[in-house]
């Protein structure tokens, strides 16, 4: 079944005193002789709504809430799944964006699920990022992703199940033709990685980040790096996405939850290329705006990465401990109150 989109109205606030900041993009390691550089920006911050904030059916928006049903085969598990628009609400205070999944099914066959998706399908490589608390609820799974198909899937899933007083593990996935021909398992590949975090992701708001380049995914959290993939990696463009979720299977999200379940979302923030427009400018290194270093990197794993995205040649990343602040922002702010407060 095809979804409902409803679309988070945001208003883009740009400097005044600033004309075209950034008319080359935005650099994402400036100690790289050939940096990894990318053409457009989008950021959305959940804690500081404006009171115009709404889900609508305006093209202008940069999410849509999604309202779909998919039946327990499709969902391939012992329950279906019910998005619903009225899981994703702000929380009280400005907290953020929180998305349920409710402990009460869905005529006793789906279990209601909450999921936003960027308007924006033509993203083609970035880096990508989110701030988010997950839930401490058993039987959910939590996941930020870039999604083409199938088979071309960039995904950090965060399972309630898996987390315990000692252990925090995050599962890095590329879903890629081979996961999908072995019934979408991609345990068994080069293209997954279970990396135990440093941290307890349900006690508090942490970044996860993957830099997505043609030739791998880099992945971290709280700017350390936990894993590279260099096999599957999509080729083609698509939307990211964030879903909280269940559906009843032992083997992944388990669940149904006991009781009503809460991922927060304080901040998306990308820096990506479209596949709708050229990238291949003749810029000055003072053209393009910082975003930051990539510290925590393996020399192994090192991006170094040409203009629009390319890989080049591979060198030891800085361990700067932190993110450099943009030299030059535009900041897109979500904005608005309509929407239900939790």
């Amino acid at each position: 079944m095809s979804p409902q989109h409803l679309l988070l109205s945001l208003a883009i606030l740009i400097s005044s005193t600033l004309a075209n900041p950034c008319p080359c993009g935005y650099v994402l390691n400036s100690t790289s002789a050939s940096p990894a550089s990318f053409t457009h920006h989008l950021q959305t911050d959940f804690t500081a709504p404006h009171p115009s904030l709404t889900w609508s059916d305006d093209p202008a928006s940069d999410w849509q809430a999604q309202a779909y049903n998919v039946s327990a085969p499709e969902a391939r598990g012992p329950y279906g799944k019910a998005a619903q628009t009225g899981n994703a609400v702000l929380a009280s205070g400005n907290q953020g964006l929180d998305l349920y999944v409710r402990s009460a099914l869905l005529d006793g066959e789906a279990v209601p699920i909450a999921e936003i998706v960027s308007t924006r399908e033509d993203m083609l490589y970035g880096s990508f990022r989110i701030g988010m608390q997950t839930t401490a609820v058993n039987g959910t799974c939590g996941a930020f992703f870039f999604y083409h198909n199938d088979s071309q899937e960039i995904d950090l899933e965060i399972l309630s199940t898996q987390q315990s007083r000692l252990h925090h593990p995050a599962n890095l996935v590329l879903q890629t033709p081979q996961s999908v021909s072995a019934g979408y398992n991609a345990a068994g590949t080069p293209d997954f990685a279970l990396c135990n975090l440093t941290f307890d992701p349900t006690a508090g708001t942490h970044e996860y980040r993957f830099d997505w380049l043609p030739e791998r995914v880099d992945m971290f959290a709280d700017g350390k790096w936990l894993n590279s993939f260099y096999e599957g990696v999509p080729g083609d463009a698509g939307a990211l996405h964030v879903i909280h979720w269940s559906n009843g299977d032992p083997l992944w999200s388990g669940g149904p939850p006991a009781q009503d379940a809460v991922l927060r979302v304080s901040y998306v923030k990308a820096w990506f290329n479209s596949s709708m427009s050229g990238t291949g400018r003749n810029c000055k290194s003072s053209d393009y705006c910082l975003v930051d270093a990539l510290p925590g990197l393996p020399s192994s794993a090192a991006p170094n990465a040409g203009s629009s995205g390319a890989s080049g040649t591979k060198s030891s990343a800085p361990d700067t401990g932190g993110w450099s602040h943009l030299s030059v922002a535009i900041w897109f702010f979500a904005v608005g109150s309509t929407l239900a407060v939790a």
